[in-house]
């Protein structure tokens, strides 16, 4: 992979993913030959080092090929996202074993990951989880349940935090590298969603499963830590995906509103229509400016990164879901038809509100920040 990372994201894209886009999204077909033909390019490991099976390049780089990448399937960046947060964990608290045995697989698509901290009562506050992790000789013995785990069925290996202490609240909780074929591991009924439904997206139940004790990434009670430096920088990849997700519903807004004719002139004559491709455009480009300065943070190690990832993530997110609105709005009573791409759009936009913490918590995150300068 070379360093013009757009062109080249552009030419695979527009080569290996636009001719099966309705069979991706629409009937989930052709997705684990997909996702095999970008590990073997590099798109798993794009901003993760040489060292361990990565193509080396900056985050922003990442970043930027994420949003290219949600521009022509949503499907196909979350699942690498989400792989993307596994490793993550690993690169920021592993030991050289485990990078050396999972990350540099991971990094080039050979094992699909999937993060796990999301728990059925703990989903804003991770410090309630309720999954144990319980040192017995060379083995730690997991027990629990985790919910939505994006890539579940679908991944090789999963992220997984537990508590090893659990009356130490977020001292408490560690994290390990679980493979989906220990004893113990259960996937659940994959979740019915409005949006993405070949998104995998389920339960993982653990029961009595035995896990080497060298797979604990980092040290026990890190597990809080990892978690929350692992989501500073995955917040900033679910804003590029909604970024990619708001170009393409201006692009089909564009184009239908020079074609679609009302009163002898394209829709695309008239103000109002004029007026909402205006404030699409300005929403996708005032948050393409707010993603790349939190990636560029993260280049640059700021400590003001959770501040910039929770305002990334908070801003893009909300304007996907107002610019595919407004996109389902030009289009009519088509943009409310399904088959219709502003309409899938529509659906996809809201999950990204919701996922690597909800809105409500970045502004949480946001205003705690700033009350502290």
């Amino acid at each position: 992979m070379g360093t013009n990372i757009e062109e080249i994201t552009l030419k695979v894209c527009e080569n290996l993913i636009k001719p099966k886009e309705a069979e991706i999204e629409e009937q989930g077909l052709y997705i684990k030959e997909t996702l095999s033909k970008l590990g073997e390019l590099g798109f798993f490991g794009i901003s993760f080092p040489k060292e361990f099976g990565g193509v080396g390049l900056q985050f922003e780089e990442g970043t930027k090929a994420s949003i290219i990448l949600a521009r022509y399937s949503s499907t196909i960046s979350m699942i690498i996202g989400a792989h993307q947060l596994a490793s993550l964990a690993i690169l920021i608290g592993g030991s050289d074993t485990l990078k050396h045995k999972y990350l540099s697989k991971m990094n080039k698509g050979e094992l699909i990951s999937a993060f796990s901290l999301t728990e059925p009562q703990a989903g804003s506050d991770p410090t309630q989880i309720k999954t144990t992790a319980t040192l017995d000789g060379d083995y730690y013995i997991l027990n629990g349940t985790k919910a939505f785990v994006t890539n579940a069925g679908l991944a090789d290996a999963y992220v997984v935090f537990a508590k090893t202490n659990p009356e130490s609240g977020a001292r408490g909780m560690s994290c390990f590298v679980v493979e989906s074929g220990f004893d113990g591991v259960f996937v659940g009924q994959k979740e019915e969603k409005m949006g993405l439904p070949f998104l995998p997206n389920a339960s993982l139940t653990l029961k009595d499963v035995k896990v080497p004790k060298e797979n604990i990434i980092g040290r026990e009670g890190m597990g809080f830590i990892i978690a929350m430096k692992t989501l500073e920088s995955g917040r900033v990849l679910t804003a590029a995906g909604a970024v990619g997700l708001m170009e393409r519903a201006l692009k089909e807004s564009i184009q239908y509103a020079k074609e679609r004719v009302q009163g002898g002139n394209p829709i695309s004559s008239y103000q109002i229509i004029q007026s909402y491709l205006s404030e699409m455009k300005s929403l996708l480009e005032t948050s393409r400016e707010i993603v790349l300065k939190a990636a560029r943070k993260k280049d640059e190690g700021a400590r003001d990164l959770p501040l910039y990832s929770s305002i990334a993530k908070y801003f893009a997110t909300k304007s996907a879901v107002d610019v595919a609105r407004l996109a389902t709005q030009i289009f009519g009573g088509y943009g409310y038809v399904r088959g219709y791409t502003v309409e899938r759009l529509y659906r996809e936009a809201k999950m990204y509100e919701i996922i690597e913490g909800t809105n409500e918590i970045q502004k949480l995150i946001i205003s705690n920040y700033i009350l502290k300068e």
